[in-house]
């Protein structure tokens, strides 16, 4: 599977989306959906928002290093986009056949006929917070004003949600300030030094910070208390033309994050193995269990032992729903109306069995 970053530059998840005919069509739009009976493998061209691997996405890599997708018939290329907004724009303009995403780009085009909907989850907590340094004196949302607010960038989702929860909690947008911090040893430095009062990133990144020696405190946002992340879109047209390849896709996923739970190290190997930059200059065993530890996120929350992984839960869907109608980013609707959930008991027809013993042979 060849990997491939996109080079626009990235608008923040949250942005408008305007999808023009211009984006390259480069899908496999017409493929059968069934391997061919010659043993020939279908083409999918996947859009995964991420501007760079990392042990979050170690399940992305398993799914390929441990031949899950061969398995299921499929040849997948993996291309990264900066943001949310850019993978759904490519999805929705046949670049690639579907995508993984947070909740917010589908919900917010969804009013503009954008015409994608979810048939897995990825995310089964919504990951942007607020958390704050060791000792801070903030101790609630309205403590922030007139403070100095971490943010990877200006335009990102996690600034588009600190304003958000300064507005839902009484506080005007910009009661406080968004600092960029950007990533790696510049992010670390500037809340060593000081230089941020609160942080406002995503899951993830919070237990990279953590990694670092970094001690960090929650600020509750009660209005997306159990709310959904997102997971893996596509439009509505594939949902029923391309049955056959989602299921199958989604069966390869789920094949992974059952060995990602098993064997966790593994895991975290594979994606050394075919992103070498992930490795870091720690040595190896430090690098190991900090690799564990950012996968274990996005291993909590997965429904493994209901084997109902994949599964969209329509409360949580509603949530974010009314999450981002509150702010203002929507007019509520159904969160049925984005997502299906027909497909996930076809994600979870293989052998947990099977995959955890592979798990268990792997280094």
């Amino acid at each position: 599977m060849k990997t491939r970053r996109a080079v626009k530059v990235a608008t923040g998840a949250l942005a408008v989306l305007c999808v023009t005919v211009t984006l390259s069509a480069c899908g496999s739009e017409g493929e059968s959906a069934a391997p061919a009976a010659s043993g020939e493998l279908t083409p999918v061209t996947f859009a995964m928002a991420s501007p760079s691997w990392n042990p979050g996405y170690a399940v992305m890599a398993v799914v390929e290093a441990e031949g899950f997708y061969e398995e299921e018939g499929l040849k997948v290329t993996t291309n990264l986009f900066p943001s949310a907004t850019q993978a759904a724009q490519q999805v929705a303009a046949g670049g690639a056949d579907l995508g993984l995403m947070t909740v917010e780009p589908v919900a917010i085009g969804h009013g503009k006929d954008l015409d994608l909907a979810y048939f897995s989850s990825y995310w089964a907590k919504w990951i942007y917070s607020l958390e704050v340094p060791g000792g801070s004196s903030v101790k609630s949302i309205a403590d922030l004003k007139g403070k100095k607010i971490g943010v990877s960038a200006v335009a990102s989702s996690g600034a588009t949600f600190a304003r958000t929860a300064m507005k839902l909690n009484g506080l005007g947008e910009d009661a406080a300030s968004l600092v960029p911090i950007g990533a790696g040893a510049q992010q670390i430095n500037a809340i060593k030094s000081g230089q941020v009062d609160v942080l406002a990133l995503w899951d993830i990144q919070y237990q990279i910070v953590r990694n670092a020696g970094v001690t960090l405190t929650p600020l509750p946002v009660q209005e997306t208390a159990d709310a959904w992340g997102g997971g893996f879109a596509t439009t509505r047209k594939n949902l029923e033309a391309k049955k056959d390849v989602l299921e199958r896709f989604g069966r390869a996923v789920a094949k992974a994050f059952v060995f990602a739970k098993a064997n966790p190290e593994a895991a975290v190997r594979d994606l050394w193995k075919l992103h070498p930059e992930t490795r870091g200059s720690e040595p190896e065993e430090k690098a190991l269990a900090d690799g564990v530890k950012v996968l274990q996120v996005r291993l909590d929350g997965q429904e493994f032992d209901a084997k109902t992984l994949g599964r969209i839960d329509e409360a949580a869907a509603d949530r974010s729903l009314d999450f981002m109608a509150s702010a203002g980013l929507i007019t509520k609707f159904p969160a049925k109306e984005i997502y299906t959930d027909a497909m996930f008991k076809a994600f979870n027809e293989f052998s947990y069995d099977d995959v955890i013993k592979q798990a268990q042979k792997a280094g």
